[in-house]
């Protein structure tokens, strides 16, 4: 593994992996529509529709003015962060012209903000991905015309997954540019079983991101492409648990061709520490390993204050600098330009 780079004073100490900005101007293109996905205004904010079944209320200025971002996130002692838009970020389930539209606005929007704070907000590109090439298309223009600095890529494509052969020459793509894909869960266990229990954003949520992974796994992609940089979310979700009882059905043949032990695929990722049980970090500990692991909060669904306490409570003194802000030098270029190679 590559060392990590030494510290300078110019380098941000701390740095969040995981922080959501929900743009006004993508929220404001979803007013006057008759059906979901659509926003409503809320006192200073709005709520947003994505389904008759899952409402966001985006109404506190926390969710969609950048300002007050930037500010809770000084306030929180974190240096800078890799932005992306979160639930609306996920276009997949539209036609493909609009897909293409709202991925644009979204992307336009991140490069603003990037303008607008130079070194302290660092965007994902967002990816038409239900068709190949418009999703190679907008790539490029996100870190070549926009200077984004990495790619969200959902836990699913409308349901579908993210392994698809199709999808290979976008990952073969990325790989090339030395960009890391920031993987985050989306809409996936609306059933009968999940639904009416509100249960999909607290475990749905994790599992989306663990399939999602294994299938880049056993279908033999992270083989394909050694030097594709993939971050899996929330310490893993279920994978640290449920890494030895996949070890035992590759070794019963499951997956032919997948012939190193599953945990020599989770450590060639890297991981984000949006959690806040230590039981779950030490398990992570154990199984990954803390220097695969990059600082996050969530924000603004969760507290970024809350985030930086419990990692400098919870991370081992020896790793904390690296977690909180050195590891992900490997991943992202927090000066401008393309991300490291």
């Amino acid at each position: 593994m590559t060392a990590t780079p030494p510290p300078d004073a110019n380098e941000p100490k701390v740095v969040d992996c995981q922080w959501h900005w929900h743009p006004t101007a993508f929220l404001e293109a979803h007013l006057g529509r008759s059906e979901p996905p659509r926003a409503t205004r809320s006192g200073g904010g709005f709520i947003y529709e994505v389904s008759a079944d899952e409402v966001w209320r985006f109404d506190s200025p926390r969710f969609h003015d950048l300002d007050t971002g930037v500010a809770r996130m000084h306030h929180a002692g974190i240096d800078a962060a890799v932005v992306s838009p979160s639930v609306v970020g996920d276009v997949n389930d539209r036609e493909l012209a609009e897909a293409k539209e709202l991925s644009l606005l979204l992307n336009e929007e991140l490069s603003k903000a990037q303008g607008r704070f130079p070194g302290v907000v660092h965007g994902l590109a967002v990816l038409p991905l239900g068709d190949t090439a418009a999703a190679l298309e907008a790539l490029h223009d996100a870190v070549g015309r926009l200077g984004l600095k990495g790619v969200m890529i959902p836990g699913n494509v409308a349901g579908g997954s993210i392994a698809d052969r199709r999808l290979w020459p976008l990952y073969e793509e990325i790989e090339r540019l030395g960009l890391t894909v920031f993987l985050h869960p989306t809409r996936s266990f609306r059933a009968p079983t999940v639904t009416p229990f509100n249960l999909e954003i607290p475990i749905g949520y994790m599992f989306d991101t663990s399939f999602a992974t294994m299938s880049l796994v056993v279908s033999g992609l992270l083989d394909h492409l050694p030097g594709l940089k993939l971050v899996h979310p929330h310490v893993g979700g279920a994978l640290p648990f449920l890494a030895g009882r996949m070890e035992i059905y590759r070794e019963k043949g499951f997956w032919p061709g997948v012939d190193r032990p599953i945990v020599d695929y989770l450590r060639r990722l890297w991981f984000d520490l949006v959690c806040d049980e230590g039981e779950a970090l030490e398990l992570f500990g154990r199984v990954v390993g803390f220097d695969r692991l990059l600082f996050s909060s969530d924000y603004p669904y969760w507290s970024a204050s809350k985030g930086v306490e419990f990692a400098r409570r919870a991370i081992p003194a020896e790793h904390l600098e690296a977690v909180l802000g050195g590891n992900v030098r490997q991943l992202v270029n927090l000066h401008g330009g393309a991300s490291p190679r």
